[in-house]
């Protein structure tokens, strides 16, 4: 029925068709919004508002990112998001959008090619199957995960280069200059899983150029095994140096790339459900998530592993067995592309164990090896004859109706990408032990100003990761909001006291300080932050809209005199007792303090705050009986009895 359309008029005619359909089902993504990683790596980042020092992307792996923990060497991407940001004017997301989905209708035809090629040297001329694995690969739900995700534009383009490459080096001409190499390295420079097109040329020069090896094994094999080795060398020599240069001397110190909360053979041992995971999102992705909450499994043995080895020893021995057939070899390319593909975040322990857009670079394997391993079948059972019109007319309607759901369930999951809520919703329904899921939910309904709700989303998502400093940060906030700034304090205090190496927890709480017009201490903050972060522009921003604002220690006191004089209130007396304090003008301290208690003879915080004077002058008796008398006024003032117990031990 379908081996009449063999002509490159049809080729042409079901690529234009694929790729119009595409963008039909991603009209809905263009006004996606911003998400987890694009927040560093481009609203938080100052290295990317201008081009004039573009250079530096290549030198300088702190222009990635503003979280000194996340700067990894990417050069690519900071170039992408630095030239899509100056064409926008700012930070507008469709620009973004456009560039990337750009690239992906480029890596639909480069596919295409791809799969037209490897079909057509394993002795089968149908192109109709080419035109399915196609599409396939195109309106594939699961991709949506990752075009839709700004930053994971690393995992797109990577993957065009990877493509490109091999596509390179199957041309004469870009193989007689190694033109393939230098995509190779854009590639490794776009994300260090560039890295793997090599191993994935090893497997096709041998599946596919000196598959004599294997046809004839024990026929003069160190002679071909050198031949495949001199072919490869070029790429794996090239490749591999570049990697670790990158890796041990351009990406900085201060960048954590490995979880060390986990021990490797837990890691390794639960990627084996992990992948059985990512088949699953193969064959019928509806668990889809932005922020899957897979979390180690232990014991080794526990029967979600144990499927998993079973399911990958299936699939190694499909590998090997369809590599001793010619005509069965694009399977066996397609499992070992999986698995090549996988190996990276296999094999190093990565903070999050899972990751949906960890998909799309490993699945172009799949889409090889999957419809080649149907049309033997349709094939060997000839459904396409043409008295099998009946079958023929079943196989094209299925066919019809996969790419269909696919294109809806893409059409679907854009929506999901379009709002914070939306996204964010969707993760705590199927991650409801999600803590990151919750506390980003929390975060719509404390913009919308429902704060309770936000705290209640909080809270829970604190009793799953207590030590999650963001949660903290942004119980801060709530609080803030709430205007319960015994609270507020306390949790951005908390905040602080993790000591990341985030720039968040100062920045939030000098943002916290500039509402409450404590300007000179936000500054404080502020610096801290910038010092952390050079290129957090947030924080820089911040500093310079109240640089203007900020008043000196000695303008403070003179404010709080003046303050007093107008109007002589306790809190005035001992916010100027305690400018005295940090200044080490103890004298002043206590004569403050002595003033405020002839107006108010019971204040707690004056008898301690010249108990803590005179300690720091080292007169013990004097400051031990200035906290008596505070807490005989409250025997519960905590900073009293810790400052009694430090005048008392030094008495004794």
């Amino acid at each position: 029925m379908f081996k009449n359309f063999t002509s490159k008029n049809f080729e042409f005619k079901s690529l234009v068709i694929i790729l119009f359909v595409t963008l039909l089902v991603y009209l809905n993504h263009f006004d996606n919004p911003f998400f987890f990683d694009d927040t560093h790596t481009i609203s938080h980042n100052e290295s990317i508002k201008s081009l004039d020092n573009w250079t530096s992307f290549f030198s300088n792996a702190n222009t990635f990112s503003s979280l000194p923990a996340n700067r990894s060497y990417r050069p690519i991407i900071t170039l992408m998001n630095a030239i899509d940001y100056n064409i926008a004017g700012g930070l507008k997301s469709t620009i973004f959008h456009y560039h990337i989905f750009f690239w992906y209708l480029i890596l639909i035809i480069m596919v295409f090619i791809l799969i037209k090629h490897i079909y057509k040297i394993s002795l089968n001329k149908s192109q109709w199957v080419v035109v399915f694995a196609t599409a396939w690969f195109a309106l594939h739900t699961a991709n949506a995960e990752t075009i839709n995700y700004i930053c994971a534009r690393s995992d797109s383009f990577s993957t065009l280069c990877v493509v490109i490459s091999l596509l390179l080096y199957i041309n004469p001409i870009g193989k007689k200059w190694h033109l393939y190499i230098l995509t190779m390295i854009i590639g490794i420079w776009t994300k260090q899983t560039g890295i793997m097109f090599f191993p994935i040329l090893f497997v096709y020069i041998l599946l596919f150029e000196e598959y004599s090896l294997i046809d004839e094994f024990k026929t003069k094999t160190k002679k071909k095994v050198f031949k495949i080795l001199k072919k490869i060398a070029p790429t794996a020599i090239i490749g591999i140096s570049l990697f670790l240069f990158n890796q041990f001397y351009l990406t900085p110190k201060s960048t954590v790339s490995t979880n060390y909360f986990v021990t490797k053979f837990e890691y390794i041992s639960t990627q084996c459900y992990v992948i059985t995971h990512y088949l699953g999102n193969f064959i019928l992705p509806v668990k889809l998530s932005a922020d899957p909450d897979i979390a180690i499994i232990k014991p080794w043995y526990d029967i979600r592993i144990l499927f998993g080895v079973m399911i990958i020893s299936g699939m190694v021995f499909l590998m090997i067995k369809t590599a001793l057939k010619q005509k069965l070899r694009p399977i066996s390319f397609g499992i070992a592309w999986f698995f090549i593909a996988l190996l990276p975040t296999a094999l190093n322990p990565l903070f999050q164990i899972a990751n949906d857009h960890r998909m799309f670079f490993p699945f172009i394997g799949l889409f090889i090896a999957v419809p080649w391993a149907i049309i033997l079948r349709i094939d060997k059972y000839k459904l396409f004859e043409k008295r099998n019109n009946y079958a023929s007319l079943i196989i094209t309607i299925s066919a019809l109706l996969l790419l269909t759901a696919h294109a809806y369930g893409t059409i679907q999951r854009n929506k999901v990408w379009n709002s914070k809520e939306s996204l964010w919703l969707d993760v705590i329904q199927k991650s409801p032990k999600n803590a990151r899921g919750l506390m980003n939910y929390g975060l719509n309904h404390m913009q919308k100003g429902e704060y309770d709700a936000a705290i209640e989303y909080f809270n829970r998502a604190y009793k799953l990761e207590p030590n999650y400093c963001l949660i903290h940060i942004n119980l801060g906030i709530a609080y803030s909001g709430k205007n319960n700034h015994i609270k507020a304090e306390q949790y951005f205090k908390s905040a602080l006291a993790f000591n990341i190496t985030s720039p968040d927890p100062e920045y939030f709480y000098a943002r916290y300080l500039v509402n409450q017009n404590k300007y000179t201490e936000a500054e404080h903050y502020l610096k801290q932050a910038i010092n952390k972060s050079p290129n957090h522009s947030y924080s820089i921003q911040l500093l310079k809209s109240i640089s203007n604002k900020i008043i000196t220690p000695e303008q403070e006191i003179k404010i709080l005199q003046e303050k007093i004089k107008k109007n002589p209130k306790s809190e005035h007396y001992i916010d100027l007792s305690l400018k005295y304090y940090k200044k080490g003008a103890y004298t002043l301290v206590i004569t403050t303090c002595k003033e405020l208690l002839k107006i108010d003879p019971n204040n707690v915080a004056a008898y301690n705050n010249i108990c803590s004077a005179y300690n720091q002058m080292q007169q013990w008796k004097l400051g031990a009986e200035a906290c008596k008398k505070a807490l005989e006024i409250n025997p519960n003032y905590q900073l009293a009895k810790n400052n009694l117990k430090w005048a008392t031990d030094n008495i004794n």
